[in-house]
């Protein structure tokens, strides 16, 4: 039984076309074009990003069940906002999901079961995205990074639970690149890197908690708003 037929090409050229709106839209709340709370008008960015607003509905929808978008009574989708008690319980369940990461994937690279070549090629990612200077392409390789320990983890109910927040972990960690120190945070994850090829699980938890929940004291918007390196060359 054929379903899509000819029109198989067209979905495909659909979802591609969905993620990149959904790329688009992550992309603006994190160099903050798009203000927390705005309003998500579906029409306005079909006519921006010059595409039907199918692909614009279905990222919508995508990122209305991430919790990164809002539907509000009487205003419609809206970007999420962020205050302190949510931006607190969003990395504390982080930190403890990715304490678990790291017990098992510490656990499997001791018994060899797992190596370190997907973690060093994230570091590698991130590396490159540093010296671009743009806080979306660093938030993205940050979460690779993170995403790169779940995989040495091996841990499939883990890594689903753990996905459902990867993209609003994205956004926090991009205003955290946009308004703060860039060198430091790419260091604090090559020290991480180089914990992980010791194997030393203690200095990794210890490292663990103030490098995620750092976004804390940050506060919902960062310490200090400067343009990105990129926009300024």
């Amino acid at each position: 039984m054929t379903i899509l037929g000819d029109d198989a090409n067209m979905l495909e050229r659909s979802a591609t076309l969905t993620d990149q709106v959904l790329e688009a839209i992550l992309r603006g709340a994190i160099e903050r074009r798009i203000p927390f709370g705005a309003r998500l008008v579906e029409a306005e960015i079909a006519k921006e990003l010059n595409v039907s607003r199918v692909p614009v509905r279905e990222a919508l929808r995508q990122l209305c069940s991430q919790g990164i978008v809002e539907n509000q009574p009487y205003k419609g989708m809206c970007l999420m906002t962020v205050d302190e008690r949510m931006l607190n319980e969003t990395l504390t369940v982080r930190h403890h999901l990715e304490v678990l990461a790291v017990q098992l994937a510490v656990k499997n690279l001791r018994a060899g079961r797992k190596n370190m070549l997907g973690l060093l090629d994230a570091l590698d990612a991130m590396q490159q995205a540093h010296e671009s200077g743009s806080s979306a392409d660093m938030a993205a390789s940050d979460v690779g990074l993170h995403r790169a320990i779940l995989h040495m983890a091996d841990s499939d109910t883990l890594t689903f639970i753990w996905e459902t927040l990867a993209r609003k972990f994205q956004v926090i960690v991009g205003i955290a690149w946009y308004a703060n120190d860039q060198d430091r945070i790419y260091e604090q994850h090559v020290k991480l890197v180089e914990l992980f090829k010791k194997k030393n699980l203690d200095a990794i938890l210890e490292f663990l908690e103030p490098h995620i929940m750092e976004g804390v004291a940050l506060g919902p918007t960062g310490k200090a708003d400067r343009p990105d390196r990129q926009a300024a060359r």
